[in-house]
């Protein structure tokens, strides 16, 4: 598994640096980072369901994960659609290039792809009914990304723009405030 880990590693830093062209500053938030993660592993089983003929333990697996299948790639998107005006575009040629970078692992090493590929069905039914973050932490998966992870100030900032500008804005003082204390005013209670 580690050879076949490694192949799959320098296959999605490959397709990571193709994508640093539209990432344009954006960093992304935790949930982002989580829903690129599941997509990337969900583009290396389909790639297994092909090329290692596991169409039915892929089908189980999605079957199984829809609603988080879904919701992150809904999250991952949004991602791309942040970074650029072409970011809808951008997402789905990332996906093609990640499918394509399997492909290309799973050709090169094609035994260890489909083992490695077994294993991770065979967790993945081993986890039904839990979530795919827990089977992607159970799997110990934790694939490159195509954007930084925003620093914890960041993803605040892009969470909530309006509101931390509204934070770092002078503050309001009611004109009927009662003056006093070591502060000279009191401010106005919303």
């Amino acid at each position: 598994m580690r050879k076949t880990t490694k192949m799959i590693s320098a296959a999605l830093a490959m397709t990571a640096l193709t994508t640093q062209a539209f990432a344009g500053g954006i960093c992304s938030r935790a949930n982002e980072a989580n829903a690129v993660k599941a997509e990337i592993l969900q583009q290396q089983l389909m790639v297994a369901a092909y090329a290692c003929h596991m169409a039915g333990s892929y089908n189980a697996f999605v079957v199984n994960y829809r609603p988080d299948l879904i919701a992150d790639d809904h999250a991952a998107e949004g991602l791309f659609i942040r970074a650029n005006a072409d970011g809808a575009s951008n997402y789905q040629s990332y996906k093609t290039s990640l499918a394509n970078n399997f492909s290309l692992a799973s050709n090169d090493d094609k035994g260890g792809f489909c083992e490695d590929a077994r294993d991770m069905f065979q967790q993945a039914a081993e986890h039904r009914g839990q979530s795919l973050n827990d089977l992607m932490a159970s799997l110990g998966f934790d694939g490159d990304e195509p954007f930084a992870e925003c620093s914890v100030h960041e993803a605040m900032t892009a969470d909530r723009p309006q509101e931390m500008a509204a934070a770092n804005a002078e503050p309001d003082y009611d004109d009927d405030a009662v003056e006093g204390g070591s502060s000279g005013a009191v401010y106005a209670r919303r």
